[in-house]
């Protein structure tokens, strides 16, 4: 296998959470976009790691085992990703599944909030929508396409679905970016932030790594121009050189579906070189 090559995507969604494809479909796609090294980074559940990999290992894909946590810092959404975790931690499990009630109960207020503008969803279909997986808005957006309530999920978030729409919840109880690298920490993974274009976080990235619960960051991403890829090189350079320590640098797609988002991408488009997935594996082997 040539290890020089650019055939590994870090960031990947299944039907646990909110992509597209169930994981073992999402391998065989992988497998015909020529991906060698894949993660399954599903928002706050691990459901779909275990099918996943056992379907790579028909078709000789590495298949790093994640998780993508959803947090809030100064009221702004952030994403962490955990890599390598420990998905059989009885305690990481109990507390994922407390989420995934919350998110029901928010996805039947999401409904109640609906029905107040007569539009009438059906609760068994957005559960269905979501497969078993954990249940967000995309999947209400699809339930509004599908009904013809709006064209695509982009609409439904404008008009509905994003924070402060008429039909969006607040979530209960916000995890904290700490929260997570503490999970992370604990169930033995490494912990990336995730499309860092999407905050205005440079000095808390440094304060994290500082207290050695960040392990790196991003910096390839589908939604990352040149530009901002060389702003982020260039912060973790320069922590490198004050912490005197050595930070990861990771990419992917963040695929959920070829008509997910504003601007549809295939899968494969996003891809990053094998070295960086080697890397972020001799990590996790190492902690």
């Amino acid at each position: 296998m040539n290890n020089t090559s650019r055939n590994a995507d870090l960031h990947l969604h299944t039907t646990a959470s909110d992509g597209g494809y169930s994981p073992k479909e999402l391998v065989l796609k992988c497998k015909e976009v020529g991906l060698q090294y894949i993660a399954i980074t599903d928002h706050d559940t691990v459901a779909g790691v275990k099918e996943a990999t056992s379907e790579a290992k028909k078709h000789q894909i590495t298949v790093i085992p994640g998780i993508e946590f959803s947090t809030k810092e100064s009221g702004v959404g952030v994403h962490i990703l955990g890599y390598g975790i420990d998905i059989d931690d009885k305690p990481l499990l109990e507390m994922l599944k407390e989420q995934q009630i919350m998110r029901e109960k928010r996805m039947q207020e999401m409904v109640s909030k609906f029905s107040e503008l007569n539009i009438q969803l059906n609760e068994q279909e957005i559960l269905k929508e979501a497969e078993g997986g954990s249940i967000g808005r995309p999947h209400v957006a699809k339930v509004l396409v599908r009904m013809g309530v709006v064209k695509d999920v982009a609409e439904a978030f404008d008009l509905y679905l994003g924070e402060g729409k008429p039909c969006y919840v607040k979530k209960q109880r916000e995890m904290t970016p700490r929260e997570a690298l503490n999970w992370i920490k604990a169930t033995k993974g490494v912990a990336i932030l995730a499309h860092p274009v999407y905050y205005n976080l440079d000095e808390k990235i440094s304060e994290w790594v500082e207290t050695g619960l960040l392990h790196g960051v991003e910096v390839y991403h589908r939604d990352h121009d040149l530009e901002v890829q060389r702003h982020y090189e260039k912060l973790t350079t320069k922590i490198e050189t004050k912490l005197d320590l050595s930070l990861l640098r990771t990419g992917g797609s963040d695929f959920h579906h070829e008509d997910y988002g504003r601007v549809p991408q295939p899968l494969g488009e996003t891809r990053v070189d094998n070295q960086l997935a080697l890397r972020l594996i001799d990590r996790i082997n190492s902690l």
